[in-house]
């Protein structure tokens, strides 16, 4: 699967709270900063995955650009929108804009950090 793969099937999971998904995407020593401006590890990230209840008409990514340094490191910038129902029974519209690096490691693609910032929503 194709790193492009990867990150249009994470964003897909989303609106499924499919946790198993990105949990097989994430380095165990992933780093990074998440929506609500906090720096995560793998297991703070997927607690945070796991919180979510919000219900969701749509998740998918926007842009993505997908540029590779060299043949084991892959950098992805994109833009994701998610729209739905948040638990408070309010509908949202969000949008993100993230970076992500991925890793080749023993052969299987591995994101090892991430930083996402809410710019709409």
């Amino acid at each position: 699967m194709s790193v492009r793969e990867m990150e249009e099937n994470w964003e897909a999971s989303i609106p499924s709270h499919d946790i198993s998904t990105v949990q097989g995407f994430v380095a165990s020593d992933f780093v990074g900063i998440s929506s609500h401006g906090k720096f995560v590890d793998k297991s703070s990230m997927l607690a945070e995955f796991k919180k979510d209840t919000d219900t969701y008409k749509s998740a998918k990514n926007e842009k993505l650009n997908v540029k590779a340094f060299g043949p084991n490191v892959v950098v992805v910038t994109g833009r994701a929108r998610e729209k739905g129902t948040g638990k408070d029974r309010k509908a949202f519209d969000r949008t993100f804009l993230f970076t992500d690096t991925w890793m080749l490691r023993n052969g299987q693609w591995q994101c090892v950090a991430s930083q996402i910032t809410k710019v709409k929503g």
